[in-house]
């Protein structure tokens, strides 16, 4: 049984804990508007709200904000929605597979204290862009 450390949650004092996670899912390119670039994309997700102080694009809220938290991954420039199942958890390993569509199979096993979703993600496309 991995080791669990409880953490405050700043968005509602809940208490989490970090383990061992496993996912297996699709990510799925995100349609884009002729001549729209990643931030306006990012800003159509979220809407027309003004930026926190703590975000300085909506690229980076995107990515970090609670609410959007593991919905989405940015990899090379190419935004996709993240469908996923959560598993049992045993070993850590990442590993995808580009699907002929444009989607991309993934399946990434680790510990969420040391590794966030979207880096799990980023290291199963490295794995596959090397093989």
């Amino acid at each position: 049984m991995p080791v669990k450390y409880k953490i405050i949650n700043y968005k509602g004092g809940e208490i989490i804990m970090s383990e061992v996670v496993y996912y297996k899912g699709i990510l799925k390119p995100v349609d884009f508007l002729v001549g729209e670039t990643l931030e306006e994309r990012c800003k159509r997700i979220i809407g027309d709200v003004e930026l926190e102080d703590c975000y300085d694009s909506y690229q980076e809220k995107l990515m970090d904000d609670f609410d959007y938290y593991e919905s989405y991954v940015i990899h090379n420039d190419i935004l996709y929605s993240v469908e996923k199942n959560r598993l049992d958890p045993e070993q850590s390993f990442f590993m995808s597979k580009r699907n002929d569509n444009g989607t991309v199979n993934f399946e990434v096993r680790y510990y969420n204290g040391g590794t966030s979703f979207d880096e799990a993600i980023e290291y199963a496309l490295k794995n596959k862009e090397r093989k």
